[in-house]
């Protein structure tokens, strides 16, 4: 995600946060968290950290001030405001679920000072802002479509690598470059909010390279498929929207890295599981998506796609 520099302007505050729901005695049930500095109850959300990103620093930021490690699922909407000093505030919102306990309580009682589980009707009374009652609207009506717990999959390109033009040694071979390096090693924290369990690569080298770091981490296994090759895809395309289909039919978090020549016949395959609105917000065109880009479809179970976004890892 991106936001436009205003010349002459001050940079805008980042920040990010999640509306953590479970589903408790046969109701919804939401997690707000009380700010004592300000007396009001919000949804829980912080600042971001250098070169963090805004799912990494969601997660983080749940997890100081409520002690629940989550997963995020779709996207809510941003909420965009001016702060007292005239800069604007821009906050990404996820919905999430609890992944564990991590901590007692809040980090700092004095920034969080208590949590509370309330029932939507509640919340709608008990939230201060109205920019909160809006992200709380989009939650509700994501339940009511039964839309709101998503599993992700994320479509990795593989970091940036050494030229074609300076490597003798063949594609199999070809390695990520210094910065690709770098935007490997800031990758798991941003694919990490959403929990893969799952990894499908590549086998060549720079695909690897790029989800290694990530499945280290989880402990996780690569499976490697020929097909997602930039040669396995020119013999056989069909071979590669085959394994991407059964990805998707699946549901699973999954990771799945491949190649820039690779991602038309990829995300072709996505449009074809994807919602009239989930498709509209699809890459369109060369290069699809950046080095080191990774491409979240969130789908439903069967694999339907009902909301997409994009991020990338953040190295300087």
């Amino acid at each position: 995600m991106s936001t436009l520099a205003v010349p002459g302007a001050q940079p805008a505050v980042l920040a990010a946060g999640a509306l953590i729901w479970r589903e408790k005695h046969g109701t919804v049930q939401v997690l707000l968290v009380h700010r004592p500095r300000y007396d009001d109850w919000s949804i829980p959300k912080g600042k971001l950290e250098a070169k963090e990103t805004f799912p990494a620093a969601a997660v983080r930021e749940v997890g100081e001030e409520t002690g629940y490690r989550v997963r995020l699922h779709r996207p809510l909407p941003a909420s965009v405001y001016l702060l007292p000093d005239g800069r604007s505030k821009i906050v990404q919102y996820w919905t999430a679920a609890v992944r564990s306990r991590i901590g007692p309580g809040p980090k700092n009682p004095k920034e969080i000072d208590e949590t509370r589980w309330v029932q939507i009707s509640e919340a709608e009374q008990l939230l201060t802002r109205q920019t909160d009652r809006v992200t709380l609207t989009a939650l509700s009506e994501q339940l009511a479509e039964d839309t709101a717990r998503t599993r992700p999959i994320i479509i990795q390109r593989h970091a940036a690598a050494v030229s074609r033009s300076k490597w003798r040694d063949g594609e199999k071979s070809r390695p990520l470059n210094s910065k690709g390096k770098k935007q490997a090693k800031a990758l798991p924290p941003m694919i990490d909010a959403f929990a893969p369990d799952s990894v499908v690569s590549s086998p060549w080298k720079r695909c690897r390279a790029t989800i290694q770091p990530y499945a280290r981490l989880s402990g996780l296994d690569i499976s490697t498929k020929e097909s997602l090759t930039e040669a396995g895809h020119a013999s056989e395309p069909s071979r590669t929207a085959a394994v991407v289909e059964r990805v998707l039919r699946e549901a699973r978090p999954t990771i799945l890295c491949t190649h820039r020549p690779v991602l038309p016949t990829v995300i072709d395959t996505v449009r074809e599981f994807a919602s009239r609105e989930a498709a509209l917000e699809l890459p369109r065109s060369d290069p699809y998506l950046s080095a080191g880009e990774a491409l979240i479809v969130h789908a439903v179970p069967g694999g339907r796609i009902v909301a997409v976004e994009r991020h990338q890892p953040r190295i300087e």
